[in-house]
């Protein structure tokens, strides 16, 4: 389970190989935005792409961690109006760089509202190690943007749409780049991912 920060992005791979081995695994597709399935599945097996499956998620994992880290970097506002500015800077275990800004602003009344999220980050040559290979992400833009609502004075159900139209995992081009929608009921609880990533369309959980 991602507990937050990219360290958690080292078991993702783990986790991912055990879903696609196991019941869960159901194929689900996307029409107008909507899952055609009732339960999250795995991803879309049918095509073919250059990055593999477990790439091309775990690309997705360590994104939205980064994103993960800098919110939950905030304290919940104890200010019914607020504007909490976001940074990260990504640790890349074996070189490269990577960085996260932005900022969640939003008010609640009576500890229940919704804070606007805007963050884009910067991945370069980003080298992780996961003690099975080492994977490199790139990825000059990133950004996120959606929402995350307040409820009883704590951060709870994430929306929130991560775009990277330029991705490259290991010197080799993610077709289509990144286009998914993260969903959860809490940034620390294990949400959903939606979209299209490096060619493939459909629904996975992110640890």
């Amino acid at each position: 389970m991602f507990t937050g920060g990219f360290e958690g992005a080292f078991l993702w791979r783990r986790a991912l190989r055990n879903l696609r081995g196991g019941a869960r695994r159901a194929a689900c597709s996307l029409s107008l935005g909507l899952l055609s399935c009732s339960s999250v599945g795995g991803i879309d097996n049918s095509l073919t792409s250059p990055i593999s499956n477990d790439d091309t998620f775990a690309t997705i994992g360590y994104m939205w961690a980064g994103a993960r880290s800098a919110i939950q970097a905030k304290r919940e506002p104890s200010t019914n109006t607020f504007s909490l500015p976001l940074t990260y800077q990504v640790p890349c275990a074996r070189g490269g760089q990577g960085s996260y800004q932005g900022s969640l602003a939003g008010s609640k009344s009576a500890g229940t509202g919704t804070a606007t999220l805007a963050m884009t980050a910067t991945i370069t040559a980003c080298q992780y190690d996961d003690n099975i290979r080492i994977t490199t992400v790139s990825a000059p833009l990133v950004t996120l943007s959606g929402t995350i609502a307040v409820q009883n004075d704590m951060w709870s159900t994430v929306n929130v749409r991560l775009v990277a139209s330029s991705v490259m995992v290991n010197g080799v081009t993610c077709p289509g780049g990144v286009d998914v929608t993260i969903t959860g009921t809490a940034p620390s609880a294990q949400v959903v991912s939606t979209g299209t990533a490096c060619g493939r369309t459909g629904a996975v959980p992110l640890p």
